[in-house]
């Protein structure tokens, strides 16, 4: 496996937990439950605030942690990619 692929999977797994803190630091759960709340919000907001169905809800909040991570992900393999020369 090349470095840049490592390094991006590293920087999407920063950014996912990145996004977890946040989310989850807003609630008075402990540390172990933090992904949950952050799923769980997220679904929240797309099912109150978008007025979708509920698998739809659960559906999108995890393409939103598939797509924090895609983004992480490229972002430091080209940043890797560049660095290398």
């Amino acid at each position: 496996m090349q470095r840049s692929t490592l390094v991006g999977i590293k920087v999407g797994l920063l950014a996912v937990l990145i996004i977890v803190g946040l989310l989850g630091m807003t609630t008075n759960a402990p540390v172990t439950e933090w992904l949950q709340a952050a799923f769980l919000g997220i679904a929240f907001t797309f099912a109150f605030g978008l007025g979708a169905p509920t698998a739809l809800a659960y559906f999108l909040s995890a393409l939103v942690f598939v797509l924090v991570f895609g983004a992480g992900y490229y972002i430091g393999k080209k940043a890797s990619s560049r660095l290398d020369g």
